[in-house]
């Protein structure tokens, strides 16, 4: 599987990766440190937590590294690791602090502005450069450089100015930097929202996991701002502050390393369904066991309260699920079917298709729907080449060349899957993404899946397309066939006109002549058995020229079908009517076909129909040439009847005509021929 990709590479720093190992290694070993300086001082982990002590416990720094590893130089990664750098001296402090060693409140003082830089990377650098380490264009550079300025400000001012990390108690210069710090950040997120309009591909993917790593943690803070009490923050407050910390360093790691692995699509859609149903379940039981418990003179804390509201949601949580799955797959997937619903549809339509032309078009549709593509194709590799044949969302493209079994580039499409049957490659599936929207690990699963699916339609119509080929050319061969005989019969005929009927024409007048002579002479009996051999003669004549015009009617080249068909039917054992609505001329491959069956129908007639009557009817019209045949004999079951050579013989110069031939006959009731051939093209 192939995708088209526009993503440049990401901008560098040509700093050793030894340097982000040891700002890591002093960044964990500080944390330990305090985590062990808190144990050590038997202080309670929940006053810790309430008290930030352990704010600034993140991954920053071992995220930076990961993604060092992976892309040596990433300015994302080094971001990162300047946060760990930061935050390190931070935490030494706060566990020299916890040690109650002498100045240690003053060092951990001292050392709190570090929280500014460190905070300023993740806010207002990461922002910035995201997800490529650049600016998104010159014109951006002074609000980087404001920021770098204002972190720096404040950073100093905290060195210089300790505060009591009273925000009321604090300096005017130090509550001054806050506001500068915030609108940077603020003004940080108009490039990032720029960048991420401009987005397709990839990078849109990346863009996804920031946003939901961002929204997730201000669920998180949200929550945990509800739970303040009179007299302060909450521990719970605390641990969700905390965690929601952590998450942003890791959405980002994730948007730069492994977007790709994991389908954002699925993880939203499943964090909507989880949040929706918490929130249901929630709702519920206080409305129940609060909202009853003080309306009702009841307890709040009731047992039965409680079995009520489990019962309910109980009941109702099926129906609920159901209706936020919906709508959540409307909220991630808009109005396109999800992978699931298209997997079972192309399934589904491949059981019950019969035309293999439209199945390849609905399977293009399905394709289309399913991935949320401007275009989707179907292709099928035949004759060396590879050929749409099915397309949905626009115009299909041409065909492309193949080399040998490799899956060719082809235009336009972001992603391409091929379909193998045994190793051979037999068609493709291909999509385009609308401007903006990259191709999603489920896309990509759900292309190949459909793949699988669509590999014995492709099969199958690769094995139709060859046989309608050599039915073209047993079409083709008959009709040369039929060319070559009726260009024998022609030849024929002219052969015994220009040649046997004219010696016997030639020999017939010598005999006149003899008798004459044999007349003048007195050779009474001599003349009389020439005279009879003259009559031999003359019958000899007309035979030779009925046998001539069976073989191939010189009339029907000269005046047409109609006309020749009446010539030919005044021999007839039987009566024939012959009515020619005005056919006009057609190809001579036409008319002979029209000729040869419809003599081939009335010699049927009158061998085994015992029929007195009979009656031919031209029609042209729609360019097609119809031709009637019916008589009143005996009649015969088509279906219990063995086909003669007769009938057979008009199918095959029918069917070499690419026209149609059909017999309509009842005992008692007659029989009626309908030749229809094509006159044009």
């Amino acid at each position: 599987m192939t995708t088209g990709s526009d993503e440049r590479p990401a901008a560098t720093l040509p700093l050793p990766n030894g340097l982000a190992y040891a700002v890591t290694a002093l960044y964990v070993a500080s944390a330990l440190a305090l985590l062990g300086s808190i144990a050590w001082s038997g202080a309670s982990w929940g006053d810790a937590l309430t008290a930030h002590q352990l704010h600034n416990v993140d991954l920053a720094a071992v995220l930076g590294v990961v993604i060092l590893r992976r892309q040596p130089g990433h300015v994302i990664g080094w971001l990162l690791v300047a946060v760990g750098a930061f935050e390190w001296p931070l935490l030494l402090s706060r566990a020299y602090h916890f040690l109650d060693l002498p100045g240690g409140a003053a060092v951990e003082d001292r050392l709190s502005g570090l929280f500014v830089p460190a905070t300023a990377c993740l806010l207002i650098g990461i922002p910035q450069l995201f997800p490529d380490g650049r600016l998104l264009s010159r014109r951006w550079r002074p609000l980087a450089a404001f920021g770098l300025l204002a972190s720096a400000y404040l950073t100093v001012l905290f060195l210089v100015v300790p505060p009591d990390l009273q925000l009321g108690d604090q300096p005017w210069p130090i509550e001054l930097g806050f506001p500068l710090i915030g609108v940077t950040a603020l003004a940080s997120l108009v490039p990032a929202f720029l960048r991420f309009r401009r987005s397709r591909g990839g990078e849109r993917q990346q863009f996804k996991w920031v946003i939901y790593g961002l929204a997730f943690s201000g669920v998180l803070l949200a929550v945990g701002s509800a739970q303040i009490s009179d007299v302060g923050e909450s521990l719970s407050n605390s641990v969700l502050t905390l965690v929601a910390q952590g998450i942003i360093p890791i959405a980002f790691a994730v948007a730069v390393l492994r977007y790709r692995l994991y389908d954002i699509d699925v993880v939203i859609n499943k964090t909507v369904v989880f949040v929706a149903l918490a929130a249901f379940i929630t709702a519920v039981y206080a409305g129940i066991v609060v909202g009853l418990g003080r309306l009702l003179p009841i307890d709040s804390g009731d047992l039965g309260l409680s079995i009520a509201a489990t019962a309910v949601v109980a009941v109702a949580f099926e129906p609920v699920r159901a209706r936020v799955q919906h709508a959540a797959n409307r909220l991630v997937y808009g109005r396109r079917a999800t992978p699931y619903e298209a997997l079972a549809a192309m399934t589904a339509h491949l059981g019950r298709a019969a035309d293999p032309d439209t199945a390849l078009a609905e399977a293009a549709r399905l394709l289309a729907e399913g991935t949320g593509a401007a275009r989707a194709a179907v292709w099928v590799a035949r004759d060396g080449r590879l050929e749409p044949v099915g397309t949905a969302g626009g115009p299909g493209a041409g065909s492309v060349p193949l080399d040998g079994s490799a899956l060719p580039r082809l235009p336009g499409a972001d992603l391409v899957a091929p379909v193998h049957d045994e190793g051979r490659l037999v068609g493709a599936l291909s999509l385009a993404k609308r401007p903006g929207e990259g191709v999603s690990t489920a896309d990509r699963k759900l292309v190949g899946e459909l793949a699988g699916q669509a590999r014995l339609l492709l099969t199958n119509t690769r094995l139709r397309t060859r046989l309608r080929e050599r039915l073209d050319e047993l079409r083709a061969s008959r009709r040369r066939l039929l060319a070559a005989q009726d260009g024998a019969r022609h030849t024929l005929e002219r052969d015994l006109h220009d040649g046997a009927q004219q010696e016997v024409v030639a020999c017939k007048i010598r005999i006149g002549l003899a008798r004459t002579i044999a007349a003048r002479e007195g050779a009474t009996e001599l003349a009389e058995r020439l005279e009879r051999t003259a009559v031999v003669a003359d019958r000899v004549v007309d035979t030779l020229r009925d046998v001539a015009r069976g073989i191939y009617p010189p009339l029907l080249e000269a005046e047409g079908l109609g006309a020749a068909l009446r010539a030919q039917t005044r021999r007839a054992d039987l009566a024939v009517t012959v009515l020619d609505r005005g056919t006009g001329r057609a190809s001579r491959e036409i008319e002979s076909t029209a000729y040869f069956c419809a003599l081939e129908a009335l010699q049927n007639t009158a061998r085994h129909s015992g029929a007195a009557h009979a009656h031919v009817e031209l029609d042209g019209g729609d360019a097609t040439l119809t031709l009637t045949a019916t008589d009143d004999g005996a009649g015969f079951d088509p279906d219990r009847t063995p086909r003669g050579d007769g009938l057979t013989t008009m199918l095959d110069r029918a069917d070499a005509a690419g026209g149609t031939l059909a017999v309509e006959s009842r005992p008692g009731h007659g029989t009626t021929i309908t030749l229809v051939l094509p006159t044009a093209g």
